[in-house]
């Protein structure tokens, strides 16, 4: 072996070699980011255009829609979300993958540019911005205090906001629940009428009143001088000393016709922490910075902030994105320890000896922190996928030195000298462990290839792990040798009369009686070949049976000590109302003691309130028995349809989402009702709900259209009246010192309440009288109707058409158990006409894209394994005799998964990957090691025999060395751990069953295929001695 030979004759030169990989490993750590997930460019542009006082059809029809028009024409769209609320219209597109992000917010740009002057005039302008659905608060607090809002308010934006936002690494800071300041002019309809008055006379005096303006500059003896006209208020008392309009010569003011208030604006929604009110701020990180340490520098802000607050104003720490992030960490590096240390002593076992036993460890932490190095070049971050990378790889990364240091061993007592049992072992087995490693690599290069989103956060999973396992190949052929050759001993260092050495002595015979009977289980099995193929394949058709009883998820739940309650009120509710219906529910939730904090954001027609509990390892119940008692008293409440919604992964959303989509809204109500009744019914399907909330109120102003054409008074006339009288629309602004308040016109609180209030309200008309004058004031009542209504709160669309979403949660039922009864039933119950569908979404329809992925490749990694043994045997026949050790893994997989209850999920995935590529390495090392005694001249059946007695000892340590040291990540000990576990759960119960069946079945598999190459080669080679591995 190349590499050995060089360590050998150059120890210096490879010492250093390793030492200057460690280094590199070592600095490379320090400058790592820490985040929760790896950084995707997703490539999703957002919309967002304000009409104010639009109901949400007119922001559909008027807006939203030909905004789709316009965006589905761009090259890479995929999809189009949009959602039309009162006011606002949201349309996010969703590009392919290949997408540039900043050349598809350029196109978008440019798309609405095209269409500005078809959208109605009183939009503000559209906002245009990439979205990335994983930018989410790494900090959430609350600001509390026992001060007005409206001086709160000013805390947090002058102070708080402020201070924050000049942090390193912060991007953007939202702000929740603040009251901003507003210089509000309350209009009384009375006096407008009394003195003739229109709103648009009002607005269009005030508009021309408090402002300034540039006035030119002129020059004169050399010097310049720049002219301002000033005619802005010093105080908002000033306001009501502007003139508005005149009537019969005599000035009419504002103060004539409204109050003015220094107040602040009409809230629309408000939040809580603890049951207070509170202003929540958000911290958002910019991309690329370290979550970890932007989260710290915050908190550290906030300390010294808080100590500049007037007595009684606290600033509070709602979540911490950081605190599980290093919880995880800290697990994670704990589980790899654990592992380490397992796996050692499980070497140390068989070896009986410390100074081989540390040969083969030093693999572990020189492979790991090695790695660090490649991270940092390929701008990787600590985070849960290459972490969990280097928690899986924790055996693996001692599995190449294991076979070398024990295959030196046992040359050591056949009493060569420590170098040339060194040199001898490490090239008798040079090619085995080298094809072992690659098969390994073989298996993860397609993970971290994979396409779509899932290949996004797979590619640093992937990578990690095909470099430390590379890395664990060059010290098992540099290092290992090179010790060993100068410190391994004849001799075992455990004296034999002690208790580790009784104990070691007992094991050891234990597994020397174990060789004894496996040695005669060979012989057998040889020579009842196909009676073992037989039931071989029967345990493989068997475990596929098994199959369908198993659950199937996309992540698999865990428990991270935190859920949102989102709470559906009836429609019509104020917010006053829906404050009152918050203090029940959040009474409800602080009574379990396990709740430590609660934040509570409240609007009209929906309540969302994050509640955060004690560590897991503090209490007795987890968050789902919690979770499930909760909703058992939520159902006792009227006015509500609450759901429990815990955090899976990337997202925090219900479980189960289809989309209901058509064209026309009655009839996908109908459809929708119809598929959320059988949703309902079906057992274990909790907390079911739709998008569609049907029955908020809505007064209609309908236009008499021929009166008004008589009257002359436009549609447009009386919808800028109303939404002024009612809306309120921003005249102007006023300065006070640094800040630009609103200026708000409107009717006063009182004289907008009821359908009613619209009495006593004048126009302008447009029909100038015969003799001159000025314009007629017409009555709206005299060109209008009123009348109530009802109408959604909000539209979504999804691809143009619209949707209505189903979602629901589970409680002892898989994703894909629920799907396959709930496609059959719609199947069954519903008759969906032509244009009308109902599709998979969420993890439903992520779960499939990731296990069509994986399928790929799964695929891709047996044709990798496949060329990788095939070049190493120079055969095309002998690799199926070992890849025949993957279908006996699979057994192994199913039994472990269904054993500890685990679904067959996308970590589970991972984990029968991982299997391919180590399953093969045990079969590798006896079919290499029985073709060497072959091609020695050995008999093929005593060449089975040798094989199996001399390395049934290496592929039994590698295999409990595995084994142990992933049991730390199969137990899921830490916050979280239970999402990890499921890949230990697969790869323990595949390594058992596959190690036992390989040992038999392979050897076994092998004979057939050596005698079906022979009579291949007989019918080709006529008259020719038959091919096999021995030497003729």
């Amino acid at each position: 072996m190349f590499l050995t030979d060089l360590s050998l004759k150059r120890p210096v030169f490879a010492t250093v070699i390793i030492l200057a990989l460690v280094s590199l490993g070592i600095i490379s750590y320090v400058g790592l980011n820490i985040n929760d997930y790896p950084e995707v460019e997703f490539p999703y542009v957002v919309v967002t255009v304000v009409q104010p006082g639009a109901s949400p059809e007119q922001i559909e029809t008027k807006i939203a829609r030909k905004m789709e028009e316009a965006v589905g024409q761009i090259s890479g769209v995929k999809h189009i979300y949009t959602t039309a609320r009162e006011a606002v219209a949201t349309v996010v597109v969703e590009f392919t993958l290949d997408t540039s992000p900043e050349v598809a917010a350029q196109d978008v740009r440019d798309k609405i540019g095209t269409i500005r002057g078809e959208l109605p005039q009183d939009i503000e302008e559209p906002v245009i911005a990439r979205l990335d659905p994983t930018a989410y608060p790494i900090v959430s607090m609350a600001v509390t205090g026992n001060i007005p809002q409206k001086e709160m308010t000013g805390i947090v934006n002058d102070l708080v906001k402020k201070r924050l936002e000049t942090i390193k690494g912060v991007g953007n800071i939202t702000v929740h629940g603040a009251q901003e300041r507003e210089i509000q002019i309350n209009l009384d309809k009375d006096k407008l009428a009394a003195y003739s008055l229109t709103t648009s006379e009002v607005l269009n005096s005030l508009r021309s009143e408090n402002m300034e303006m540039p006035g030119g500059k002129i020059s004169n003896s050399g010097r310049e001088i720049t002219l301002r006209t000033v005619g802005e208020v010093d105080k908002p008392a000033d306001f009501l000393n502007l003139p508005v309009a005149r009537r019969d010569g005599v000035q009419i003011y504002v103060k004539d016709i409204a109050t003015v208030v220094d107040g602040v604006e009409e809230m629309d929604s408000l939040s809580r922490y603890q049951g207070k009110p509170a202003i929540g701020l958000d911290i958002i990180k910019q991309s690329g910075s370290n979550t970890v340490e932007v989260a710290d520098t915050v908190k550290k802000a906030i300390e010294e902030v808080q100590k500049e607050l007037p007595p009684g104003v606290n600033v509070e720490i709602v979540s911490d994105n950081s605190t599980y992030i290093k919880d995880s960490v800290k697990d994670v590096i704990r589980t790899i320890i654990e592992g380490a240390i397992l796996a050692v002593l499980m070497v140390f076992i068989f070896l009986r000896d410390w100074r081989s036993t540390m040969i083969s460890a030093l693999a572990i932490p020189t492979s790991i922190i090695s790695t660090f190095f490649a991270m940092k070049v390929m701008n990787f971050s600590l985070n849960f996928m290459s972490l969990m990378a280097l928690s899986l790889s924790v055996g693996l990364l001692i599995d190449d030195a294991i076979v070398v240091i024990e295959n030196i061993v046992r040359h050591r007592k056949m009493g060569k000298s420590p170098f040339a049992a060194a040199k001898e072992a490490a090239g008798e087995i040079g090619l085995a462990v080298t094809a072992t490693t690659l098969t390994v690599v073989a298996v993860f290069l397609p993970v971290a290839l994979m396409k779509g989103i899932v290949g996004q956060f797979f590619k640093q999973f992937g990578i990690t792990v095909v470099f430390s396992v590379l890395v664990s190949l060059l010290v098992s052929f540099t290092l290992v040798p090179l010790l060993a050759s100068r410190h391994l001993k004849e001799t075992e260092n455990t004296p034999p009369r002690s208790p580790l050495g009784r104990f070691l002595t007992w094991f050891n015979r234990g597994f020397d009686n174990l060789t004894v009977k496996y040695y005669h289980l060979l012989k057998l099995v040889l020579r009842h070949r196909w009676k073992t193929m037989a039931l071989a394949m029967l345990l493989f058709v068997g475990s596929l049976m098994l199959v369908p009883m198993m659950g199937s998820s996309f992540i698999p739940s865990a428990d991270f000590g935190e859920f949102t309650l989102e709470a559906e009120l009836d429609a019509g509710l104020n917010l006053q109302a829906a404050g009152r219906m918050t203090d029940k529910l959040e009474a409800l939730v602080q009574k379990y003691p396990e709740v430590t904090k609660t934040y509570s954001t409240i609007n009209t027609d929906k309540v969302n309130i994050y509640v955060k509990m004690v560590d897991k390892k503090e209490r007795e119940r987890s968050v789902y028995q919690i979770a499930k008692d909760l909703r058992s008293e939520l159902h006792k409440i009227p006015g509500i349809r609450a759901a429990i919604v815990l955090q899976a992964g990337l997202t925090v959303e219900k479980t189960v989402v289809f989309r209901m989509l058509g064209d026309d809204m009655n009839q996908l109500q109908t459809y929708a009702e119809q598929a959320q009744r059988i949703m309902e019914s079906i057992p274990g399907a909790v907390d079911v709900g739709s998008s569609y909330v049907p029955g908020k109120p809505e007064g209609i102003i309908q236009i008499k259209q021929e009166a008004a054409a008589d009257l002359g008074v436009s549609t447009a006339q009386v919808g800028d009246t109303l939404r002024t009288l009612f809306n309120g629309v921003v005249v102007s602004q006023f300065e006070d010192g640094e800040d630009r308040i609103d200026v708000r016109v409107r009717l006063s609180d009182s004289q907008r309440k009821e359908l009613d209030d619209l009495s006593n309200i004048y126009l302008s008309s447009n029909n100038r009288p015969v003799g001159g004058g000025s314009n007629p004031r017409i009555a709206l009542s005299q060109v209008t109707e009123q009348s109530y209504a009802t109408a959604p709160s909000q539209i979504q669309r999804f691809d143009r058409a619209k949707e209505i979403v189903l979602s629901a949660n589970l409680d002892g039922l898989s994703l894909g158990e629920f799907n396959k009864i709930f496609n059959e039933r719609v199947e069954k119950e519903m008759q969906l006409p032509p244009g009308y569908s109902l599709t998979a979404s969420g993890e439903s329809e992520r779960m499939g894209d990731t296990f069509n992925s994986m399928g790929l490749a799964l695929i891709t990694a047996v044709l990798f394994i496949f060329f990788i043994l095939a070049s190493q045997f120079e055969s095309y026949i002998d690799p199926f005799a070992i890849m025949f050790s993957i279908p006996m893994a699979v057994v192994g997989a199913i039994l472990g998964l269904l054993v500890v209850g685990s679904d067959l999920s996308l970590m589970s995935m991972i984990g029968v990957i991982m299997l391919m590529g180590l399953v093969t390495k045990n079969a590798i090392l006896l079919i290499d090691f029985t073709k060497q005694r072959r091609a020695q001249g050995m008999e093929r059946n005593e060449a089975i025999l040798e094989a199996g007695l001399t390395r049934l000892r290496p592929i039994i340590m590698t295999t409990l060395a595995m084994i142990f040291g992933m049991l730390p990540l199969a137990m899921a000990l830490g916050s979280g751990a239970e999402s990890r576990a499921p890949m230990a759960h697969a790869v323990i119960g595949g390594l058992i069953t596959s190690t036992m069946l390989t040992l038999v079945v392979v050897p076994v598999m092998y004979t057939f295929l050596d005698d079906l190459k022979n009579k291949v080669y007989a019918v080709t080679h006529r008259n020719k001695a038959p091919v096999s591995d021995a030497k003729h």
